[in-house]
């Protein structure tokens, strides 16, 4: 039991440890966006009676007094964050400025399209990515290898909000073969996908590429090599593995981006999803729910590679968690 609490312990820690990392994200993050908020220009009542009432162009006092006194804007700054901070903690996110429904709700409204934009351009990309990079490293120096090199130069060079514009330019405006803005069908979703996913194509392509040769020109495989290893053996269970490590940690930074670059994407094809719900809340100045958007964004993008991080360690024979747990198993075995 002793031996395998102390295995255990590294794991226990390096959890704890992250756990602790989400924790103090939460803290700074929401700390330093309800502080720019507090400190924004303008009476945060006057914006909130204008959101509720926006045939009205001026307001009574009791009607703003009364708003100051729902939303604690007339206490200090840390008192309206601490009491935020509680409610956020207990689940109530508050309600938006604009249509007074829960921020919650709102939310559960739009992640779904985010979600599936987000997926199916991260599967693309890395699938093509995969299989670029695969050929590259089989046949260096070919027309293939070239053209990978080359797709990847080319579209780390392009910003994703330009190489949207292109695509609706041919694929809609010239050939008139897909939508050009919109969401409803799987036609609205496919330039949307292509635009992030051929981002994702550029920055992995030339990663994964490096990682396969660097693991291909390792001591351990010209010695497989003389052992009478297949090549196609070699690749798939030692290549493979050997770059996994740290492709898992530049993949997981691209799915954090991908958040990010969904808000700019949605923007551009109008569609419906967590990136047009906060461009269209920062001009509303819906405090409420741009405070949630902004930790959701942070907590994913911290949670997403502390995940990754954990995967790492398990996967790392120096960290010694495999073996652990394998140990653990087979003497649960032999106790039972």
């Amino acid at each position: 039991m002793k031996l395998r609490q102390q295995r255990n312990a590294p794991m226990l820690y390096a959890v704890g440890s992250r756990l602790l990392a989400l924790l103090s994200v939460l803290f700074g993050v929401s700390l330093i966006s309800f502080a720019m908020i507090h400190l924004s220009p303008g009476d945060k009542a006057q914006a909130i009676a204008k959101a509720r009432y926006p045939e009205s162009q001026t307001f009574p006092t009791d009607i703003l007094n009364a708003i100051r006194v729902e939303f604690h804007l007339n206490d200090p700054f840390l008192v309206q964050y601490f009491h935020w901070l509680k409610n956020f903690l207990q689940g109530d996110f508050g309600r938006s400025f604009s249509s007074g429904a829960t921020v919650w709700e709102i939310f559960v409204g739009n992640i779904g399209e985010t979600a599936i934009l987000t997926v199916s351009a991260l599967l693309f990309g890395l699938v093509l990515a995969f299989l670029l990079a695969t050929v590259s490293v089989w046949r260096p120096g070919s027309f293939i290898d070239r053209f990978a090199v080359a797709l990847a130069s080319i579209g780390a060079a392009m910003p994703s909000y330009w190489l949207g514009l292109l695509l609706i330019m041919f694929f809609a405006a010239h050939l008139n073969w897909l939508p050009a803005y919109g969401t409803g069908s799987l036609s609205h979703l496919i330039l949307p996908t292509l635009t992030l996913g051929l981002w994702v194509t550029a920055s992995q392509t030339r990663l994964l590429r490096a990682f396969f040769l660097e693991a291909k020109s390792a001591p351990f495989v010209e010695t497989l090599r003389l052992r009478g290893v297949s090549e196609t053996e070699i690749f798939w269970r030692h290549i493979l593995r050997h770059s996994a490590i740290p492709a898992l940690n530049m993949i997981a930074l691209d799915v954090a981006s991908l958040l990010e670059g969904a808000v700019i994407v949605e923007i551009i094809f109008a569609r419906g999803g967590v990136g047009s719900l906060l461009a269209g809340s920062v001009l509303s100045r819906d405090y409420p729910v741009i405070l949630f958007l902004v930790v959701f964004f942070a907590l994913t993008y911290v949670a997403i590679n502390s995940l990754v991080e954990l995967l790492q360690d398990l996967l790392d024979p120096r960290k010694g968690w495999s073996s652990s747990i394998t140990c653990t198993s087979v003497n649960t075995e032999q106790t039972s």
